[in-house]
């Protein structure tokens, strides 16, 4: 369906004046075969139910106001926008060819959705739906990131093997980082100092000096073949999460050291990986098995098994 000015502000209008249908945290996950979103109640590690939304879908994000869920939809060119109250896709907006992988500015304003296939960022206003830019970035742009501060976004151009560094206010791009061998996926530390990227090919972990646009560290994932996708930071910058897609693990790493300090073993090829808000869990997408794991962080297990729809591919954790 198309979507007018007109018809999306009357959308979110809508969504606005609902009232919310959970007091708790929910994990959201996009299921790429089956179409639909998968709902698990934090609480529980239950099924609280799914929502169909569209060919396709992968990357997926909450609203920072936690009423709006965002789903990029590959087979549908499109982002579709499911209203969390009641749990429909209330829009679809046009993103671009191939739209994989997004962040949300941190005032819910902006989408800024990765075109894998044209090399290039769509740029979306959330108010409106209408798009208001496209910039140009490295090959094969998948993983999107956005700083604390909303200034810069960061993506990862998998056949490049680099960072493009986006200046959110002039929608260009000011500076290109060299990273390990196809970079997947980004993370800003809480303080938008540090960013940490995954390199599939490259089995490492870039650590980024945001302000130098410089690499300081590099952390060897020392598990051959590990193919690192998602990351996650905590909210206290002290610990760096890696999905390992290839050897069934996540990645721990500790922040100051720069090093990995334990391995945990999950499902079958963990791709996105999202903490809970109050930190003490971690969630992975496991893409082969059909489930996600959920992750006690201070004793490093996964402490419940969650079956969901086909293929997942990544989660966002929300109201």
């Amino acid at each position: 369906m198309r979507v007018t000015r007109i018809s999306f502000v009357i959308l979110l209008a809508l969504v606005w004046s609902s009232r919310a249908v959970a007091a708790g945290p929910l994990v959201y996950v996009a299921n790429e075969r089956s179409n639909d979103v998968t709902i698990i109640d934090a609480a529980t590690n239950a099924v609280a139910g799914t929502i169909a939304v569209g060919q396709r879908p992968r990357g997926i994000t909450v609203s920072p106001d936690g009423r709006i869920l965002y789903v990029a939809l590959g087979g549908e060119r499109a982002v579709g926008v499911v209203d969390l109250a009641s749990r429909t896709v209330v829009a679809r907006l046009p993103a671009g060819s191939d739209p994989e992988a997004f962040a949300v500015s941190p005032d819910g304003a902006r989408l800024y959705v990765s075109n894998e296939d044209a090399a290039t960022i769509t740029v979306i206003d959330t108010r409106n739906g209408q798009i208001v830019g496209a910039v140009p970035v490295g090959a094969e742009p998948e993983g999107v990131s956005a700083s604390p501060d909303g200034r810069l976004v960061y993506v990862a151009a998998e056949s490049s093997h680099t960072i493009s560094v986006i200046d959110t206010a002039a929608l260009k791009v000011i500076a290109t980082i060299p990273v390990g061998r196809r970079p997947r996926d980004s993370a800003f530390a809480p303080d938008g100092a540090r960013a940490y990227v995954s390199a599939e090919l490259g089995d490492t972990v870039s650590v980024i000096d945001v302000a130098r646009h410089a690499v300081t560290a590099t952390i060897a994932i020392d598990h051959a073949g590990a193919k690192p996708k998602g990351v996650a930071v905590d909210a206290r910058g002290q610990w760096v999460y890696v999905a390992n897609g290839g050897t069934n693990e996540v990645a721990v790493i500790d922040a100051a050291r720069s090093a990995v300090v334990r391995y945990i073993p999950v499902g079958k090829r963990p791709w996105g990986v999202a903490l809970s808000p109050d930190g003490s869990r971690l969630f992975t997408a496991n893409g082969a098995s059909d489930d996600v794991s959920v992750i006690d962080v201070e004793s490093g297990k996964v402490v419940a098994t969650v079956p969901v729809g086909t293929r997942p591919w990544g989660l966002a954790v929300g109201r």
